[in-house]
Formats: structure tokens, sequence, C-alpha cells
């Protein structure tokens, strides 16, 4: 079994293979580390209606969640930390693909942060160029790719408010075609989560880091039929049995002499 390839490095890698119960592994291989080999019994037979009511869990868990990201994005944004509050609702729409409305709010506030970040680099390198004396530019110029390089949204506010109406028109236009560029160099594919129901012997592979990029990581298993009775046992059972009946051929015979 082989697992798909990405170009990064992974950390805390975790496969989890099922096995049907009468197979038992006798030897693996692979890039990977057993760590344990168990059982896991399902008490319910899967239907199709466990199989939806798992499913409308899962997403209402999955809106928790990008309820509780578009918050802490909103409050990135009010203390000044634009790029948190980015991160924040990435999250959120990337959770929420289940919900249309929801999604389409946190798209909404997703685009409204990039801009506002457009417009912000768009009028710092302007007073970088034409070597304006301002406290506010400076420091974010300064401060590019720190901690200083944060604003808050009344920073924002007086950065924009010193444009003229045409300006601004201007810089938002640009800024609209710098995010188009951007979000089209970027694919969102859409996540397919399967569902299979955890029964069986259960496999957990895992590995720390993986370092190298597209590297391959696979796993070989060699498994066997648990062993069934042995040949004694078989006997023993099959005797035990021809005596019992022998037992109630007598018992009959002597009901009959009795009669």
């Amino acid at each position: 079994m082989v697992a798909a390839k990405f170009d990064l490095p992974l950390e805390n890698i975790t496969w989890r293979i099922f096995l049907n119960e009468k197979w038992q592994l006798t030897k693996w291989t692979g890039s990977l580390q057993l760590q344990e080999d168990e059982l896991v019994s399902r008490a319910t037979a899967v239907d199709l209606q466990g199989y939806l009511q798992n499913e409308a869990s899962q997403q209402r868990d999955k809106t928790r969640a990008a309820e509780q990201m578009l918050a802490l994005g909103n409050s990135a944004l009010q203390q000044g930390n634009p790029q948190e509050a980015r991160r924040a609702f990435e999250s959120a729409y990337g959770l929420s693909q289940h919900d249309n409305a929801f999604n389409e709010d946190a798209r909404v506030q997703l685009h409204n942060v990039k801009l506002q970040q457009a417009l912000i680099g768009l009028n710092v390198r302007q007073s970088s160029a034409g070597r304006e004396a301002d406290t506010l530019t400076g420091k974010l110029r300064a401060g590019r790719g720190g901690k200083d390089a944060n604003y808050t949204q009344q920073d924002a506010k007086q950065i924009l408010d010193r444009n003229s109406a045409d300006e601004n028109a201007a810089f938002t236009r640009l800024a609209e075609r710098l995010i188009q560029q951007q979000d089209a160099a970027v694919s969102s594919p859409a996540v397919i989560q399967a569902s299979i129901p955890e029964q069986g012997r259960m496999l957990t592979f895992s590995r720390a880091v993986a370092v190298d990029k597209w590297e391959d990581l696979q796993i070989g298993l060699k498994v066997k039929a648990v062993t069934p009775a042995s040949w004694l046992v078989r006997l023993a059972i099959l005797a035990g049995t021809v005596l019992v009946l022998g037992m109630f051929v007598r018992s009959a015979r002597a009901f009959r002499r009795i009669q």
C-alpha cells in the first residue's frame, strides 16, 4: 500500500489499516513503524441511517469549529493582527463548505481582509516611493514581516482617509486584480472524506517526521488466517458429540423396553 505524496516535509504521520478479524499480521515492511495491533468491535451494525447520522454529526462539529475560527478572526482583526485574522478566516472558509450561507459569510470576510491588506501595502509602497515622512507608514515599512507590521482598524482608516476618492478607487481596482491573480494561482481542491466503519483488526503505523519532499510512504503486509482449532481439539469435540448421541440412543432404547 502506497500513500499520497506531498511537496513538503511531514511530521506526526499516522496510518491506520483495518483488516477482517480472520486475518492475523505475521510480517510487515515499509517506511512507518507498527505501534499497535488490536481488535476493534462495533456494537451496532452499520446501515444507511447510521451513516447519515454520523455524517450529520461531523458536519455539526465542522460548523462549530468554523464559528470559532470566524470569531477568532474578528477578535484578531480588532486587536490589530490582520495576519492571524486572515488565517482564521481561511480556516472558517475551508471548514464550512457544507453550509452555503455560512461559507459565503466567511468568504466575504476573508476577501475583505485580503483587500485591506493589499490596500495598506500599496499605500505603504507609495509612501516609501514618495519619501513622505509619516510615523504610521514608517512603522509598517520598518516592521515588514514582523510584529510591528500589524495594524489596527483605526490605523487602516487613517491611512486610507488621507487619499482622495479617486486614489482609493484606483488602489481598490489594483488590489482586486492582485487578489484575483493570487487566488487563481492557488488551487483549492475539495476534500472527500470517506466514513469507513472502524471494525475488525486495526493496525496503527506511525512516523515522527518525513524530511524529504515527495517521499514514498508505503507499507507491505503479510497476513494469514487465524489458526483454527487443532486436529486433537476437533477429534475431542467429535468424540464428545458421538458419546452424547450414544447416551441418547441408549436412553431411548431403555425407555422403550420399560414400556
